[in-house]
């Protein structure tokens, strides 16, 4: 029996060996190619060489001084040979290396007398003579991080996130005496703001990470978001599931799902604070501000998402309904903080990636939930109406921000 025993794990030993004997050659191929694949392509055809010129990420006005933030998207090294300021060149000196390798960054520091309001055109040349320049409309003093800021972006993100979430949850009291075709219809329209919200972030998605350097793999970000936001979200709806004592397999319902849809529409706000934050940091006062604006309108209606799945539920209680806003409001002054204090556009891909994951995996749970509850399911006219209501609702007041 021992001896059995004993061949058996020697049996099991030998499978996993075996399993790994694909990925070893897996890397042996690759390894090959990325030592001969320059010949390899000679065969088929030679591409141009890349420009040697940098990325310009950021430029921001401070006093007696311009700092231009660069990356080196190239596969080789570059170094910052000059900088101009309108074709004028000046000195410089910088706060990391010179000499760049791939996908590293620095900032550039100019001492420069600029004034506030004129227009200017920045360029950095690399040692082969390549220049990119990047032009500023006009000249804001950019501030820094502060107490002062920190308050101003909380209060921002407050008025538009939390605010118009909470208002928008001030329908409750009406959803609960209405009939259940027209709570059903409401529950579609939750699907329909959020699937507009879905497109919405993709869209903000895929232009930021048309901006970043190819070597960041910016749809492979995208995809990392969506996919850890959606798998996530799913998890957290098993948890609820079974806190329930109920099949997991069960649509959500109640302030489970609720707590669900807010959670979605509080990713999409992480993003809308990211970029009023962003555009109040380089200068861009008017646009942050119709930003607000135009998100405190359009956010309204994400409050009366949130209320309809507990339309028809137990009754909770005022700390409930205001943990509900402040979760869906709430990450807007974190995207704000984020925005205007940090230059990434990487974490702006990412954070509306995981809103687009996100609002899909809600869509789901709502759709699973009104195809089992509402009378007539999903084709009723009363689901189908309120779904198309949604679009119409967000596109709408989506205009206000356009």
């Amino acid at each position: 029996m021992a001896a059995t025993s004993t061949a058996e794990r020697r049996a099991g030993n030998a499978w996993r060996l075996w399993a790994l004997i694909p990925l070893l050659l897996l890397v042996g191929v690759v390894a090959l190619f990325a030592s001969s694949g320059t010949t390899l392509l000679d065969l088929v055809g030679r591409a141009p060489p890349a420009l040697d010129q940098f990325d310009i990420r950021r430029v921001e006005f401070k006093p007696g001084e311009v700092t231009i933030r660069v990356t080196n998207p190239q596969q080789k090294k570059l170094t910052i040979a000059s900088v101009t300021v309108d074709d004028a060149i000046v000195p410089f000196h910088t706060d990391g290396p010179t000499r760049l390798s791939r996908l590293r960054s620095s900032t550039i520091v100019v001492p420069y007398q600029w004034v506030d309001g004129d227009p200017y055109t920045v360029g950095v040349t690399s040692s082969t003579g390549i220049e990119t320049t990047a032009s500023v409309p006009a000249a804001v003093e950019a501030r820094g991080a502060s107490p002062r800021g920190f308050l101003g972006y909380a209060l921002i993100g407050l008025l538009v996130g939390v605010i118009p979430v909470a208002l928008g949850l001030a329908w409750l009291p009406s959803l609960r005496r209405a009939d259940p075709r027209w709570v059903a219809a409401f529950m579609a329209l939750t699907a329909g703001l959020l699937s507009f919200l879905a497109l919405d972030a993709l869209a903000e998605a895929l232009d930021l990470q048309a901006r970043l350097p190819s070597g960041l793999q910016g749809p492979g970000l995208i995809l990392l978001g969506v996919a850890a936001s959606y798998l996530g979200l799913t998890f957290v709806a098993q948890r609820f599931s079974a806190r329930g004592n109920r099949d997991r397999s069960a649509p959500l319902e109640g302030v489970a799902l609720a707590t669900l849809v807010a959670i979605g529409i509080g990713l999409h706000n992480l993003g809308e604070g990211l970029a009023i934050g962003s555009s109040i940091a380089i200068g861009e006062l008017a646009l942050g501000t119709f930003l607000i604006i135009g998100f405190m309108v359009h956010n309204v209606t994400e409050g009366l998402g949130i209320a309809a799945p507990i339309a028809g539920g137990e009754r909770v209680n005022a700390w409930r309904l205001a943990s509900l806003a402040l979760v869906a409001g709430g990450p807007a002054i974190l995207g704000g903080w984020i925005g205007g204090f940090l230059t990434s556009d990487v974490l702006g891909v990412f954070f509306f990636a995981l809103a687009v994951g996100a609002a899909l995996q809600v869509v789901v749970e709502v759709g699973r939930y009104v195809a089992r509850r509402a009378p007539g399911g999903l084709r009723s006219g009363h689901v189908v109406g309120g779904y198309l209501a949604g679009i119409v609702v967000m596109y709408t007041t989506g205009l206000l921000v356009a």
